[in-house]
């Protein structure tokens, strides 16, 4: 369940919306790299309306107790009725803050990231500052030169000299309360949870953005001179590289054609290294050209034992129509806070599955008929699955007096499964009784009402399997007395969140 803080006072809490704590449209945008932002429209009954200062007030955003976002406002509009809409930008961009005065350096990346966020530091308020953390970036030459005659913002000249130059990404990591930036090659978190068609996977786009697209590359390296201290022209890859000075993908050449590019590297002075870097980075200027964009329901917010997705996690992702079985970098998440069903997910792609279609055309057919026999067995296993879900449901009710469920919940739950079994099995009709269902012409999926006990049947390589029937709940407890003598399960989750906000506000 999600909430909003202004400098640790409540916003936002959705069991408490009719108590002052309501806000509308809520949503969060996090990205690799990139500041993030966050924006809500603030009626004019909200307790905060008139306590959230620009630029001053801290936003925060959490995701249970975990926090997804902090920043500040930028901006509010009002409309006609007054209601404010309200827009955050995340705590990156605090680094904008800052300049960094004309320097020359000389040295390991990591002391030049440090000496960049000292800088910072020694320039904007606590609030603002960041602990140095992990720095996992290195240059092969374990040994740069950068330099600047300008003042640039520290945001813009961190990205020029360092994530421009060698790559990686800057994260804000918060542990025992202390703030910290990293500047690591990779997250390295790795998502016990897959994304999965036909189970969590709603919808899925594929983008290429062909101005990006380079697949043959020269790298340039530094400066070189003869004896006599002349020009003799820049570091090429020409004697590691079999007197080429290029290097080309060559399944990226057969899937958008021969498109050349020249990348110069002031710093690099041997040719392996300047062949390592050329290859690293023609892999990624591929691969940042395309990506996928899916729309997923976290399982995590449905009460699934699994950790949720978050920004920088490689998560698994399966769709058989898509012959997708990979990992992918979680770069982006936008979340809708009010409905997370709508939360996207934007996922960097690995190259190699643009392109093992076209030149692993055999390994492809192969590894289909194995998805595809996997997905036959696990159609059972779903069919099992939906049916258990519904048979809790069942003991979920059979349970009061020890615990109440409204009927309307019980109704909206069996709409979910339902919803879920739509998505694995096809409706083929109805036959009299269980002896009548086909013996042949029958297929994984297949699902048939069985007329005398209102049961359906679902067909599996392991036979038929039974997913509902008619449930008789005569000998049950009414709504109306439930009512009366129970208490609703929303009005104690709503006392449980009041006692979660008082706990981490410290009262």
């Amino acid at each position: 369940m999600y909430t909003i803080y202004a400098d640790k006072e409540l916003v936002y809490a959705p069991l408490l919306s009719n108590e002052g704590y309501g806000v509308i449209n809520p949503k969060v945008n996090v990205e690799l790299n990139k500041a993030g932002s966050a924006e809500f429209i603030l009626p004019t009954d909200n307790v905060m309306y008139d306590n959230i200062s620009k630029l001053k007030s801290m936003i925060t955003v959490y995701d249970e107790n975990d926090e997804i976002f902090r920043g500040r406002m930028t901006h509010d509009e009002k409309d006609f009725y007054n209601k404010k809409n309200v827009y955050c930008e995340g705590e990156l961009s605090f680094l904008i803050d800052s300049v960094i005065r004309p320097y020359s350096y000389q040295g390991g990346v990591e002391e030049l990231f440090v000496k960049y966020v000292n800088n910072h530091n020694s320039q904007v308020d606590p609030e603002k500052q960041f602990h140095v953390g992990i720095v996992t970036v290195t240059d092969p030459n374990d040994y740069i030169e950068r330099e600047s005659s300008d003042y640039p913002k520290s945001l813009d000249e961190m990205n020029a000299k360092l994530i421009d130059l060698l790559g990686g990404y800057f994260r804000i990591r918060l542990e025992n309360g202390v703030r910290y930036l990293d500047y690591v090659i990779e997250y390295g978190n790795i998502s016990d949870q897959v994304i999965e068609f036909g189970v969590n996977l709603l919808d899925i786009s594929e983008y290429i953005s062909a101005e990006d697209v380079f697949t043959v590359l020269i790298p340039l390296g530094a400066e070189q001179e003869d004896e006599d201290g002349n020009s003799t022209g820049r570091l090429t890859i020409e004697s590691v590289n079999n007197g080429k000075d290029y290097i080309e993908d060559e399944a990226a050449v057969a899937l958008f054609g021969r498109i050349w590019r020249v990348e110069k590297w002031d710093d690099v002075t041997k040719a392996s290294n300047l062949f390592t870097k050329g290859k690293g980075f023609l892999k990624s200027g591929i691969e940042m050209a395309v990506s996928l964009s899916i729309k997923a329901i976290d399982l995590h917010i449905l009460g699934v034992d699994t950790s949720r997705i978050k920004l920088g996690d490689m998560v698994r992702v399966i769709s058989l129509p898509h012959k997708l079985d990979k990992y992918f970098l979680c770069s982006k998440i936008s979340y809708d806070l009010e409905n997370p069903q709508n939360t996207v997910y934007t996922l960097g792609i690995s190259f190699a599955s643009m392109t093992d279609k076209m030149v692993n055309q055999q390994k492809s057919v192969q590894n289909t008929v194995s998805v595809i026999q996997s997905a036959a067995r696990s159609a059972g296993s779903s069919a099992q699955k939906a049916n258990t879900t519904v048979q809790k449901v069942e003991q979920t009710i059979a349970q009061i007096p020890d615990e109440y469920v409204k009927s309307s919940t019980f109704e909206a739950y069996k709409q979910e499964i339902n919803g879920k079994i739509s998505a694995v099995y096809r409706f083929k009709g109805s036959v009299e009784n269980y002896n009548a269902l086909p013996l042949i012409n029958r297929e994984v999926g297949d699902v048939w009402n069985v007329l005398d006990t209102g049961a359906n049947y679902a067909w599996t390589n392991d036979g038929w399997d039974k997913l509902s029937e008619n449930i008789n709940l005569s000998g049950y407890i009414t709504e109306e007395q439930a009512e009366k003598d129970y208490v609703k399960t929303s009005a104690f989750e709503a006392l449980v969140q009041r006692v979660e906000i008082l706990e981490r506000s410290g009262t």
